[in-house]
């Protein structure tokens, strides 16, 4: 009888979340290799259906063990997304299915780069819910797992330093790229097209990466910039700019992965300003690509770049483009 998995999300079921992409392929493949996997998300349970945003992280954790309270029983293994089977964990609703807790970005490190990012101006009760409650979720749900993985050596240490899990437990798991993205050499072409994959958010680095363009734009007038999956609208994202080279920013709130292919090719230079990442894998797409890249530390790309050999690391909120 083929092992049942239930890979519990707590994000939606978009087409666009690189959370749910990562766990659609693994079903994928574990259901060829034989496995019967579900994946749970907000979506599929009325009570989680009906909250969202702030609201979600206290009522989707109990609309979870409530369903593991009907299927535990059939499950040999659960995998919970970062803090969604806190409760169930806590009430014995997990039955004897072997507990994996999996870290896709991990929320206090989140917070603490999104309070910088935004010189601290988050609202009190959001500031509770990261600082005092949050901890004590993440805590509750890797107690008891027989494994946590998370996306970086950098986030390895921050469970084991603030006692979240033992290093036995917790272990390194990256992601991968799908084959498409191996476009394979680049023949050599004048740099006028810089690239930006992700949402437009203060925590992605955009102040920094602003800065840095209209700083290069003013100088090179055949340089423009593509900023991919911004999730804003282009009226949104080109009204950051000065009037001077908003016509040189090309914004695409959405693309598809095959379409990303495409954005890939066509440009000259990546860069990852982001100010913190769970992985980040566009930096993972970019190699691929055979792109040059410019990036912070953060993420994949602390583990995976070296400074002048594999690309060029640049401190956080550092626009600084002095050179020709």
């Amino acid at each position: 009888m083929a092992k049942k998995i239930a890979i519990v999300l707590h994000t939606p079921r978009d087409q666009h979340s690189s959370v749910y992409l990562t766990y659609t392929a693994l079903s994928a493949e574990l259901s060829r290799r034989g496995y019967a996997v579900t994946i749970l998300t907000p979506d599929d349970l009325p009570a989680a259906r009906r909250f969202s945003g702030r609201l979600r992280p206290f009522v989707y954790p109990i609309a979870v063990a409530a369903w593991m309270r009907r299927h535990a029983a059939a499950l040999d293994v659960v995998v919970f997304h970062s803090y969604a089977g806190w409760v169930a964990e806590a009430v014995g609703a997990t039955g004897r299915a072997a507990v994996v807790v999996s870290f896709h970005g991990i929320e206090p490190m989140y917070h603490r780069a999104l309070t910088i990012a935004t010189s601290g101006r988050l609202s009190r009760r959001y500031r509770f819910l990261q600082e005092r409650l949050m901890p004590m979720f993440l805590r509750a749900a890797c107690r008891n797992a027989r494994r946590v993985t998370c996306l970086s050596r950098e986030e390895r240490q921050f469970l084991i330093d603030n006692g979240y899990v033992t290093g036995a437990r917790v272990v390194t798991v990256a992601h991968s790229v799908h084959d498409r993205f191996f476009l394979g050499p680049r023949r050599q072409r004048p740099l006028r097209t810089v690239l930006f994959v992700g949402q437009w958010l203060p925590i992605k680095g955009i102040d920094t990466l602003r800065a840095a363009f209209v700083e290069l734009a003013r100088r090179h007038a055949e340089l423009r910039l593509v900023c991919a999956g911004t999730l804003f609208s282009a009226a949104e994202v080109a009204a950051s700019f000065p009037d001077d080279v908003r016509a040189r920013v090309c914004v695409m709130p959405r693309v598809d992965q095959p379409g990303l292919v495409d954005v890939y090719r066509e440009a000259d230079v990546f860069v990852f300003p982001s100010h913190y990442e769970g992985f980040g894998v566009a930096v993972l797409e970019a190699m691929a690509a055979a792109l040059p890249i410019v990036a912070t530390a953060t993420g994949v790309a602390g583990d995976a770049l070296a400074d002048r050999e594999s690309g060029m690391v640049v401190p956080p909120r550092d626009a600084d483009v002095t050179g020709p």
